[in-house]
């Protein structure tokens, strides 16, 4: 069957490989999508790292309000909340991705709840050299909606921006 076929095409020879254009196009396909890829790699990179700062911020934030709901009508200050947050004494996770930079007490009324006073509560900073660049901070401010607020800075804190 083969003999029969190789006699039907005559003495011409199949190529074997592919020809110079067929791989010129195959690397300029591949050259485009990696310069569509990676800008969109490198943006959900730093998503991902904001995102951590954030969750860093959100637990001692819930840790701050536990204990100044706790203590009603004195002063609390952010660093007694590092514990139940997960930081260790001087604000840092564990292993010192992240530290904390305290704004100073809060205070929760006892009658109305509200949160007093109006500032940046803390800002967590990054200490490594991937994620240095990144900041986040709790701004409160009781006649804002919501009052308190996330604000991120992925340019080592010249812009913040609601996150």
């Amino acid at each position: 069957m083969v003999l029969a076929l190789a006699r039907l095409l005559g003495s011409r020879q199949w190529n074997r490989g592919f020809t110079l254009i067929e791989l010129l196009i195959v690397i300029l396909i591949v050259g485009i999508l990696a310069a569509v890829a990676t800008p969109l790699y490198l943006g959900y990179i730093k998503d991902a790292k904001t995102a951590e700062a954030k969750a860093v911020a959100g637990s001692l934030w819930t840790a701050v309000q536990s204990n100044a709901i706790g203590s009603c009508g004195n002063a609390v200050t952010v660093a007694s909340a590092y514990p139940k947050a997960g930081l260790t004494a001087g604000g840092t996770t564990t292993p010192a991705r992240w530290s904390v930079s305290a704004g100073g007490s809060v205070t929760v009324a006892c009658a109305t709840g509200a949160i007093s006073p109006d500032q940046v509560v803390f800002t967590v900073n990054g200490t490594t050299s991937d994620v240095n660049f990144i900041q986040v901070r709790l701004a409160y401010a009781a006649a804002s909606n919501p009052p308190s607020k996330l604000q991120c800075s992925t340019d080592s804190g010249t812009t913040f921006v609601d996150c």
